[in-house]
């Protein structure tokens, strides 16, 4: 080989070298793909500016007015057919597409030509002071031949004669203080209870366990009435006396004859006579009924906090006065259950890059009659915000992940549509379902925001509301010119008033199979009446008022509370549907847990200590959680978002998060609720306890005459609760270590 082959050959290797070093040097890297970059950033803001302004007060009006035009209680043709087609036609034709899925299911109904009733029965068998068998017609809106008569489901038929005894709301408190303090035997009485502060059928449980043969349900107007009782409806938006509420009796959530199983064609389903249903026949009554018989009890008089704003002299019983004291209760119950179809519907618009991702949207549509507040105010919210999303579709946007919007069905009995439909999809919802998100009505009163939800989405509701305009003048003339400014002023936090209070879920709603069953973080928004009324719940509730009228007349004239929660519900889809990295605080979890802790050891410190036990085990693991949730958070914000595979890493974990609060095994003896530390009280439905299980078991403790076997209990609640935490913790630490310990071996 030539001398100038040679060098020429060396002056190109030297050449390429130095090449390869500038490149290194100056990080010269070929163009990223351009679906990496789109992909890697969060959706572009201006699709949240363009919901907000093409979510329509005045179309959510014209669906509440189509969704509440006729009774449409679950299982009626107008539910289950003329609703369920609108929904499903109008998803299709403006989504990516539309399902409907069926479920027969036992449902309960009263006797249209044979009304439950009460009355005051004489010992020579006369009747008198009969109640109500339909509510009275105060708007031309109401009167409509299909609306169902005043009943509580699930009810047993049967015709009851007994004394009356006052329960007063039938906590199991105040039927202690009826067995205990006062002596008294109720084996056989007929119970009177207010509605209000439990879910009503804890009320009938308790009133079973303590040998009542019956119960009476009524609307106190202390608990559904502000001031005088001249301005009740149609005047105002209070209960009128001739008012009653309907409302489920059952205790589980489902089917009752198909348990943990959905209700599809090849399903098995239990006899009627091995499931577990009320014992006792029930009926509700108008608090005008009501006063009869209160007014005309014998006793002593009932303890302050049990009077009501009824102008008589309360009561406890048992039995009437003179002249009436040879006379008794009769309660007359003729209702039925029967097997029904429902329908859920759902629609969905696919994500373009996480399509197996889900952001799922729910309210459910069944109502007892007209429902223009539960539920239709959040069917007609709901449906508006589908057509804005159309919209956005139509602009060129499309989610980074799914979203999935559902119509439920059959709620009001036992949040049965929602049940069946988690235990038929649970294994695809629990693996993908990033959130749940849930509108039960959207509109409760017109004072504040009013939100439930787990920890790790608090943040993200925040958020969202500080976006949302303020729908009241008057507020934004004071300065709070959002959503966000007046809840924080309404209904500040316990532990910070600087930011807004969010209550823990119960099983109040659709959200508690996505919770309990799956351990998808959940939440639940509405606006809600001024907390200044001692309330138990808005006045119309279940009634046959609650119709067109009375929101489009009274609670929401331009429909503009309808329209906030509608920009919020569509806000926090947006952020969990487009961000790249999911907006969940592990670290409120954490800090709401170290407050969970304090005031279990103000509640049972003592207690614990005395039995030489403490919660020194649960503390630790709360620091240890606390701990991987710092580090959880800061691998979040400091991630590479143009790796795919890191991102969808990051978000399992904090998607996961919540499962990881599951016990299969169940919380408080019931395998419907496995929550470790949010599920229902013991004794009351519709409220949520911090540490369930270990709330249960301190129960009235001391009253227990094993104390042995309940002592135990404790320590065992003490245990799961501080291995679940812990457990939850590792699944947050780097995914190159397992439980804390090395992946290298």
């Amino acid at each position: 080989m030539h001398c100038k082959q040679i060098l020429g050959i060396t002056a190109i290797g030297v050449a390429s070298l130095v090449i390869g070093i500038l490149i290194g040097h100056f990080e010269i890297t070929p163009a990223k793909p351009a679906w990496l970059q789109r992909m890697s950033k969060d959706g572009d803001p201006k699709y949240s500016h363009h919901l907000f302004k093409e979510i329509q007060a005045e179309e959510i009006r014209k669906n509440l007015q189509f969704f509440s035009s006729k009774p449409h209680i679950a299982g009626s043709t107008q539910d289950e057919e003329v609703l369920v087609s609108h929904i499903h036609k109008t998803w299709q034709a403006s989504l990516h597409g539309a399902k409907i899925y069926n479920y027969t299911v036992l449902l309960s109904y009263p006797n249209a030509s044979d009304p439950n009733y009460v009355s005051i029965l004489s010992d020579d068998g006369t009747e008198s002071d009969l109640s109500e068998k339909v509510e009275k017609i105060l708007s031309p809106d109401q009167n409509d031949p299909t609306v169902v008569n005043p009943f509580n489901a699930y009810s047993p038929s049967g015709v009851i004669v007994g004394d009356l005894v006052y329960v007063n709301y039938g906590t199991v408190e105040d039927f202690h203080y009826l067995t205990r303090n006062l002596s008294l035997n109720l084996t056989g009485t007929v119970a009177i209870a207010r509605y209000g502060k439990i879910f009503r059928g804890d009320k009938v449980k308790h009133g079973e366990i303590f040998g009542c043969a019956g119960m009476i349900l009524y609307s106190d107007p202390a608990d559904y009435v502000s001031g005088s009782l001249d301005r009740v409806f149609p005047v105002d938006w209070w209960l009128p006396g001739t008012g009653a509420q309907r409302g489920t009796l059952l205790q589980t959530n489902g089917d009752p004859r198909t348990p943990f199983y959905p209700s599809t064609s090849s399903a098995f389903y239990l006899d009627e006579r091995d499931i577990e249903l009320p014992k006792i026949p029930v009926t509700p009554i108008g608090y005008n009924d009501a006063a009869k018989y209160l007014s005309k009890m014998s006793g002593m008089e009932a303890p302050i906090q049990w009077q009501g704003t009824l102008n008589i002299t309360y009561r406890v019983g048992p039995g009437l006065a003179s002249p009436f004291e040879k006379s008794k209760i009769k309660l007359y119950v003729k209702s039925y259950n029967v097997q029904r179809s429902i329908k859920n519907v759902f629609g969905f618009i696919e994500g373009q890059y996480e399509p197996d991702r889900y952001v799922v949207l729910g309210n459910h549509r069944d109502a007892w009659v007209f429902g223009a507040i539960d539920p239709s105010s959040g069917t007609a919210t709901m449906m508006e915000l589908s057509r804005a999303m159309s919209q956005l579709l139509k602009e060129g946007w499309r989610p980074r992940r799914s979203i999935l919007f559902c119509s439920w069905g059959a709620e009001e009995y036992g949040l049965i549509g929602s049940t069946e439909g988690v235990e038929e999809m649970g294994k695809v919802l629990g693996s993908r379902t990033v959130a749940y998100l849930n509108v039960d009505l959207s509109l409760a009163g017109n004072s504040t925001l009013r939100a439930l939800a787990t920890p790790i989405l608090h943040k993200l509701l925040f958020a969202a509301a500080k976006k949302v305009e303020n729908p009241n003048p008057d507020e934004v003339r004071a300065g709070r010119k959002t959503v966000y400014d007046t809840w924080v002023k309404n209904l500040p936090s316990s532990y910070d008033p600087n930011i807004p209070r969010v209550g823990d879920l119960g099983s109040g709603s659709d959200y508690s199979p996505f919770l309990q069953l799956l351990g998808v973080s959940a939440a639940d928004v509405r606006y809600t009446y001024d907390q200044k009324y001692s309330l138990s719940s808005y006045p119309m509730y279940h009634s046959v008022y609650e119709t067109m009228d009375l929101v489009s007349r009274i609670m929401d004239q331009g429909f503009k509370y309808h329209q906030a929660v509608a920009r919020l519900w569509g806000e926090m889809a947006l952020r969990l549907a487009d961000d790249v990295v999911l907006n969940f605080d592990c670290v409120q979890y954490a800090e709401t847990l170290k407050r969970i802790v304090m005031e279990a050891q103000r509640t049972y410190g003592p207690m614990l200590q005395e039995h030489r036990m403490s919660l020194d085990p649960v503390r630790e693991a709360v620091e240890e959680f606390h701990q991987a949730a710092k580090s959880l958070q800061g691998r979040a914000e400091k991630i590479n978002r143009e790796n795919p595979l890191e991102v969808r890493k990051i978000n399992d974990q904090l998607m996961q998060l919540e499962r990881a609060f599951i016990d299969p095994l169940g919380i408080t003896g019931s395998i419907y609720h496995r929550h470790v530390i949010y599920a229902p009280n013991r004794h009351n439905l519709y409220t949520a306890s911090s540490f369930p299980g270990l709330a249960a078991a301190m129960f009235d403790i001391e009253n227990d005459p094993n104390q042995e076997r309940r002592w135990q209990q404790v320590e065992k609640e003490v245990s799961v609760i501080a291995f679940t935490i812990a457990s939850a913790a590792s699944t947050m630490q780097d995914t190159s270590s397992i439980g804390g310990v090395s992946g290298k071996y």
